[in-house]
């Protein structure tokens, strides 16, 4: 069926998929990062689903226009998550980007660095903007926006959550690809929760368990039978072909024709066949 929330195809899809990006993308150091928002952002995006389509360049432009001025082109795939540990909208981006990237006039590798104060800004800007410039497409009926009355409310709204501050998590690099592409894997291709998490159903509430990442212990969540299909259905991408993974800098479909030759020439593999 491929459906990733199957308990037969949901494991078997994400070994087939690591598998093909193991054998597929360069060999260089990468890094893992997480982008995420203040949760007061998160009901926008599941009453506008349409938007996390368009959220996708607000992720990676950071990461792109660094690379940029310094005058190379860097690989990067990213993947986007709608929910968090107790199955609620929580929207955040896991991205993995090579620390390094080719220039395509001298045809030289350059390595590159990543800030973390720097992408958090950005990544702030770069949302703010563009849930300011799409407002009057908006669908806000939420208790979150009940006192937003007009584009000046939102505004000031915006400016209130661009105020907070943005969890940013830039993972350690490491020496190839394997460590970030098993990590994506593991959840992108699997359903939001896994079985072994569920503790205890006999046809009424639901029972399971979760870990809070504030005190970093588990605890058990319970729910009605309604609110935990509705929890899970809500993840369901409202687009048809929606595709969760995408591939940017070398790695899109536009540029590897041209840059990934090179870029395994630089880094002196085998380009695969």
């Amino acid at each position: 069926c491929k459906s990733k929330a199957c308990s037969s195809c949901g494991v078997m899809l994400p070994e087939k998929w690591i598998a093909k990006q193991l054998s597929s993308l360069p060999q260089c150091e990468y890094q893992h990062m997480t982008l995420t928002m203040p949760d007061k952002l998160w009901p926008i995006f599941r009453l506008n689903p349409w938007l996390i389509n368009l959220l996708y360049r607000c992720a990676v432009s950071a990461f792109l226009s660094f690379a940029k001025k310094r005058g190379i082109e860097i690989g990067l795939f990213c993947v986007v998550h709608t929910f968090g540990r107790q199955l609620n909208w929580n929207v955040h981006f896991h991205l993995s980007v090579t620390r390094g990237g080719v220039n395509l006039k001298t045809k030289r590798w350059g390595n590159i660095y990543f800030n973390a104060a720097m992408v958090e800004q950005h990544w702030k800007q770069q949302v703010v903007s563009f849930l300011r410039d799409h407002y009057n497409a908006l669908n806000t009926k939420h208790d979150n926006y009940q006192h937003i009355r007009d584009f000046r409310g939102w505004s000031q709204f915006l400016s209130s959550q661009y105020s907070r501050k943005w969890r940013i998590h830039l993972a350690k690099k490491t020496e190839d690809v394997g460590p970030t592409v098993r990590y994506l894997g593991r959840y992108f291709k699997r359903p939001p929760i896994a079985a072994s998490r569920l503790r205890h159903y006999q046809g009424g509430d639901v029972h399971f368990v979760y870990k809070d990442h504030r005190d970093n212990c588990y605890k058990t969540l319970v729910l009605s039978q309604i609110e935990m299909i509705d929890r899970l259905v809500s993840h369901i991408p409202a687009e048809k072909n929606f595709r969760a993974i995408r591939y940017y800098g070398f790695l899109s479909n536009r540029k590897r024709g041209e840059a990934l030759p090179l870029v395994y020439d630089l880094l002196d593999q085998e380009e695969p066949v």
